[in-house]
């Protein structure tokens, strides 16, 4: 089976507040990502322009992404798949639940930032149709690295 016909198979919603120590076990595993407390997760749920998506299985949340809206624009705050279903489309499917929300919503662009070192990430974006947009010098912490900028247009009319 491809890893996107994996990825169809599984059922992406809303974060629920119940879900919070799922997504904390996830992100415990997940290095790369921004470690956030869970009830910023929940409050950035009932907050304007909030968007939180979990991935599920029939028993269990194995991935989500947050992202922020703003006038035209969004913003791809976190993502994180769980160890054992990594590679397996699980990403994808979240980014392109994403994005279709962004769609919906009249966004013109999409913006993220990521780890230098987080090569699988990147290809992903670009895969997705992100473009590298810049560079922040020593953005993250332990250990220090440089972000990359990347963003994506959703509208011809966008720059």
């Amino acid at each position: 089976m491809s890893s996107d016909a994996r990825a169809t198979a599984l059922q992406i919603r809303p974060l629920r507040p119940a879900d919070a120590p799922r997504i904390s076990d996830i992100l415990r595993d997940s290095t790369e990502a921004a470690q956030w407390p869970p009830e910023s997760y929940v409050k950035l749920t009932v907050s304007p322009g909030g968007v939180f998506l979990v991935c599920e299985t029939a028993t269990q949340i194995i991935g989500f992404v947050a992202a922020r809206q703003v006038a035209d624009e969004a913003e791809i705050l976190n993502i994180a798949v769980h160890r054992d279903f990594r590679r397996k489309g699980v990403a994808t499917a979240l980014l392109l639940a994403a994005l279709d929300k962004f769609r919906s919503s009249t966004i013109a662009r999409v913006f993220l930032e990521l780890r230098e070192s987080n090569q699988p990430a990147c290809a992903l974006y670009e895969r997705l149709g992100f473009v590298l947009s810049g560079r922040r010098k020593s953005y993250y912490r332990d250990p220090t690295e440089d972000a990359l900028c990347m963003k994506k247009k959703l509208t011809a009319a966008s720059a």
